[in-house]
């Protein structure tokens, strides 16, 4: 299954879920009382306002809590669409957990379990709604970006990057855009790029030196002394117990990139 787009993980996507759902099942709930939902929050006591707010309450701290946590998926390289909706499912089932939680505790007559049951399918089917047109939403804005990046790539055939061996001859001519990551090795590099959707490698008579220029002029980024990274594929820096750190790139199958502390802050400019 395809991995999830970048864009599901960025802090504004988090933004707009910690607080649309729970404020579109509060508005809901508040305007149509579904599932004969009053009796459950009214309690006789006439607290279905007071009792609502708090559900609220309780449905902003969950999300806000699972989706900072969500948002550190990135470094997971294989995060497809199949996690995610089980994830989301997660979510609403937290949020079902407490919320029930909290009614068996109001109501001491109700038994949890059976609150559990009832809660849980309530959340579900009133989550189902912002969530769906979110992921819609969010899967539009990916595909329209991958449409840009694409133009962006046919345009720039025309400034391909000229890979040159030591005697100055080219041998490999590649779109800046599919290159991932070069890698020195004794007296060559490794050019590790995409084709035709397969990370592929070229194996280059040249130095890292004879390189610096080409990989300045079109944007590669040095992250260790055998390193050039391409920020565009960049994804997250995860650092290690020690202090180790390395970069995640956004194709499956890739070694982590070592980042030495004179480049890291280079590097976390363009995150």
């Amino acid at each position: 299954m395809h991995t999830l787009p970048k864009i599901f993980f960025r802090w504004g996507t988090q933004i707009v879920h910690m607080f649309l759902c729970p404020f579109f099942c509060f508005v809901f709930i508040l305007l149509y009382e579904p599932f004969r939902l009053s009796q459950y929050l009214d309690m006789g006591r006439d607290s279905f306002a007071f009792n609502l707010s708090i559900c609220f309450a309780i449905a902003v701290v969950l999300q806000c809590c699972l989706r900072v946590a969500f948002h550190y998926m990135k470094g997971i390289r294989h995060f497809t669409w199949a996690h995610y909706i089980i994830w989301c499912m997660g979510e609403v089932m937290v949020v079902a957990c407490f919320v029930a939680l909290f009614l068996s505790l109001e109501d001491q007559e109700q038994h949890y379990l059976n609150m559990l049951m009832n809660t849980t399918g309530m959340c579900y089917l009133m989550y189902i709604f912002p969530y769906t047109i979110l992921t819609l939403s969010y899967t539009i804005a990916a595909h329209k970006e991958r449409e840009k990046e694409n133009a962006a790539k046919e345009a720039g055939d025309t400034s391909l990057i000229r890979f040159l061996d030591i005697y100055q001859r080219p041998k490999l001519i590649i779109s800046p855009y599919a290159v991932l990551f070069i890698e020195a090795r004794e007296n060559y590099v490794n050019i590790n790029y995409t084709e035709s959707g397969k990370v592929k490698k070229y194996e280059l008579r040249a130095t890292m030196a004879s390189l610096e220029e080409t990989a300045s002029k079109y944007g590669f980024i040095r992250c260790q002394r055998s390193f050039y990274v391409n920020p565009a594929h960049l994804t997250v820096l995860r650092k290690e117990t020690g202090g180790i750190v390395y970069a995640e790139l956004d194709e499956a199958g890739l070694p982590s990139i070592p980042v030495s502390k004179k480049y890291y802050d280079v590097l976390a400019k363009v995150l």
